[in-house]
């Protein structure tokens, strides 16, 4: 029977063919080469993406931006994608090739249980990651004379992880390594603690497994998804609406809404993309657990682009940041020594002093810009 998890992965597995005709092992040998070499390329094309993509973008927050619930959002989404990119993506390709094989032993125990659980981890803490941070949008548009909710950036993010680790826990007792005499390998499957060995049909075993992913998809992808679209529908309505109280210039009033509309947008856009990205992969659930009878009208092909299509969202994530985030655009920048044209744009005219134009004598101004070095100007900047 197919695991939620392998079903996350995007492969087409089971163990127990008895449950449904529609429902059975698709081995790695009938998966033909064009299929092999084209998911293959498009696993490396996201696989390197969301490897530096994500792994900078990381650094830019922990070590260049201020510690702020924005910057939370994009630190603990990085991670996320981190562990999918380093477990699934690695994963599937084997799969193509080798099918379930696995190798034995307690190494072998040990990395089936943890590579299993981190999948489920990864997928809670992005959507845990978004309903929080939508929360906090919400408080600080709403009311926005009082004091933040999440006054502590680390400690949502803390709470975030531990949440993700606790609900996904039983994936740790679930997976076990086993030897196939049909295949002359190990592989790693889940043992249903309540599987009942009497029953040769496994029609209760799969009703229970059919309810449990239900759960699953409404506990860490439809309901947490729902919330967060409701709260930012009102945000939108409310920055249209609303003036900002107190006594602010027209420029400020301007630039502080031109702020929060920025930031609310790349949120925005970041939970759809990771809405529309997964839920292919939810029909793929959908007709493996709820309507396995009409499995066999989804190709195999298309599961397989359905599963590659979710995971390529940690690639897509570090692009929107990079896109839509100015203060990430800037501090990314930063990390490179060599002065690039972002560098020339947005450099200042005043940063050459009255006393360094008085000692440059007969020169102007202009001539003075134009002329003198990049090097020099950083040099003579004052802080």
């Amino acid at each position: 029977m197919r695991s939620f998890i392998t079903c996350l992965v995007g492969t087409n597995v089971t163990h127990e063919p008895a449950i449904s005709s529609s429902v059975q092992q698709q081995p790695a040998s009938s998966i033909t080469a064009d299929i092999k070499i084209g998911m293959t390329i498009a696993y490396a094309v996201i696989f390197l993406i969301a490897l530096f993509g994500n792994s900078l973008g990381l650094f830019v927050v922990l070590k260049r931006t201020s510690a702020c619930v924005t910057n939370l959002f994009i630190a603990n989404m990085a991670v996320a994608d981190l562990l999918l990119t380093l477990t699934v993506m690695p994963y599937v390709v084997i799969y193509y090739y080798r099918g379930d094989a696995w190798f034995g032993g307690t190494l072998g125990s040990l990395t089936c249980k943890a590579v299993f659980y981190v999948i489920p981890i990864s997928i809670a803490a992005t959507v845990f990651t978004m309903m929080f941070i939508s929360m906090d949008r919400f408080y600080a548009i709403f009311y926005p004379l009082r004091e933040k909710i999440f006054q502590r950036p680390k400690i949502l993010s803390a709470i975030i992880w531990i949440l993700s680790f606790v609900l996904m826990f039983p994936y740790v007792f679930l997976y076990q390594i086993q030897f196939d005499p049909s295949l002359n390998a190990y592989v790693c499957i889940q043992v249903w603690p309540w599987a009942d060995p009497n029953d040769q049909t496994f029609e209760e075993t799969f009703r229970v497994l059919k309810i449990f992913h239900i759960c699953l998809f409404v506990i860490i992808y439809a309901l947490p998804l729902f919330i967060t679209i409701v709260i930012y529908l009102l945000i939108c309505r409310t920055l249209l609406l609303r003036k900002i109280p107190g006594n602010l210039t027209d420029s400020n009033r301007a630039a502080a809404e031109k702020s929060k509309r920025k930031v609310v947008r790349l949120l925005v856009i970041i939970c759809v993309v990771f809405a529309l990205c997964w839920f292919p992969n939810y029909v793929n659930h959908f007709f493996w657990f709820v309507r396995p009878d009409q499995g066999h009208k989804l190709p195999i092909y298309v599961q397989f682009v359905f599963g590659w299509l979710a995971h390529a969202n940690s690639a897509i994530n570090p692009c929107l940041y990079i896109l839509l985030n100015r203060t990430f655009r800037k501090a990314l920048f930063a990390l490179f020594p060599t002065p690039s044209c972002f560098d020339f744009c947005q450099r200042r005219p005043h940063a050459i002093t009255t006393a360094q134009l008085q000692a440059r004598g007969s020169g102007s101004r202009q001539r003075l810009r134009n002329h003198v070095a990049p090097s020099e100007r950083r040099k003579d900047t004052p802080t």
